[in-house]
C-alpha cells in the first residue's frame, strides 16, 4: 500500500475513534506505524488530511454514479442501481461512515459561513446533478409522473442520507435489507407514472 494511502487509512481510524477535533497528526503517525515527520512529507496540516479523506471517500462514489448514467437501462433501473450501490457503499465503509458524517458537518459549517470551497459540498452538488439527469431522462421516456427533477433529486439524496442513519441506529441488520426494499419501493411508487 502506498505511504499516502496508508496515512489516510490511519487517519480514518484515528478520527473515527477520537473525532476530527481531538485526533492529532502524532496519533495518525503512531497508528500508521511511521514518524510524525513522514506524515508532514505528504500533508502540510490536519486540514490537508481532512481534504484527502474527503477526496478518498467522495471520488469513487461520484465515478460509480456517473457510470450508471451510461448504462442502457431505464431511468427507474438507474435509480435502483444508485440506491443499491450507495447502500452497499455504506455497508463497506466501517470507520469511514463516522468520519464522513463529521466531514459533512464540518463542510456544512464552512459552507454556511462562506469559508471557501468544500469537497463534500461539491460532491453533493455533483451527485444531485447526476440524479437530476436520470430523473429528466425518466420524464422524457414517460417513466415518471410530472415531477420537479431538482426537488426530487434533493429528496433522493436526503432519502439515502436517512438510510445511512437508520443503518447506524438499527442494530438488527438482518432485517435491514427488507426495510431497504420497502423504502425504495415506496419512494419509486411516488414518482412513477
Amino acid at each position: 500500500m502506498p505511504k499516502k494511502h496508508q496515512i489516510i487509512e490511519a487517519a480514518i481510524r484515528v478520527f473515527a475513534r477520537e473525532g476530527l477535533e481531538k485526533g492529532k497528526i502524532a496519533d495518525i503517525a503512531k497508528e500508521a506505524g511511521i514518524g510524525k515527520g513522514t506524515v508532514y512529507e505528504y500533508f502540510s496540516s490536519k486540514a490537508d488530511v481532512f481534504k484527502a479523506i474527503e477526496e478518498h471517500v467522495t471520488t469513487g462514489m461520484i465515478d460509480v454514479v456517473a457510470e450508471v448514467l451510461k448504462k442502457p437501462v431505464s431511468a427507474e433501473e438507474k435509480l435502483r442501481l444508485i440506491f443499491s450501490i450507495s447502500v452497499e457503499h455504506i455497508n463497506h465503509m466501517g470507520d469511514e461512515l463516522l468520519i464522513v458524517t463529521e466531514l459533512l458537518v464540518h463542510g456544512a459549517r464552512g459552507h454556511m459561513f462562506d469559508e471557501g470551497t468544500n469537497t463534500m459540498v461539491d460532491m453533493y452538488s455533483t451527485y444531485r446533478e447526476l440524479v437530476e439527469t436520470i430523473l429528466i431522462e425518466g420524464l422524457q421516456n414517460g417513466e415518471f409522473r410530472e415531477i420537479n427533477p431538482p426537488g426530487i433529486a434533493t429528496l433522493f439524496l436526503a432519502f439515502i442520507d436517512g438510510i445511512v442513519w437508520q443503518y447506524v441506529f438499527i442494530k438488527d441488520t438482518s432485517n435491514f435489507k427488507l426495510l431497504l426494499d420497502e423504502a425504495l419501493e415506496s419512494f419509486l411508487k411516488g414518482i412513477k407514472l
